[in-house]
């Protein structure tokens, strides 16, 4: 029995490419090996992808990024009131 997609349901979104011809040629043989369609190997090479991301949290560190930048406006904006316009 097949698990359920723990997704199912969820919004989906495209994702597109160009290859060159030798490329999509050793792709296919590459999918016709492992016994797949190409929809299912791209989900696959891109859930690996995500799995093995260096920073595995990348909505945590835009977020904290975001944070960041913000503070710095801030800090900007208060030099600029004081009449302190530092390169900041």
């Amino acid at each position: 029995m097949k698990e359920k997609n723990s997704l199912r349901g969820e919004e989906r979104r495209v994702i597109s490419t160009k290859l060159y011809r030798p490329e999509f040629v050793n792709f296919m043989k590459l999918c016709e090996d492992e016994n797949k369609s190409v929809h299912a190997k791209l989900r696959e090479m891109i859930k690996d992808e995500i799995k093995y991301y260096p920073n595995k949290d990348i909505f945590t560190k835009k977020k904290e990024d975001q944070e960041k930048s913000e503070e710095k406006l801030k800090q900007k904006f208060k030099l600029e009131i004081k009449g302190e316009t530092e390169n900041v």
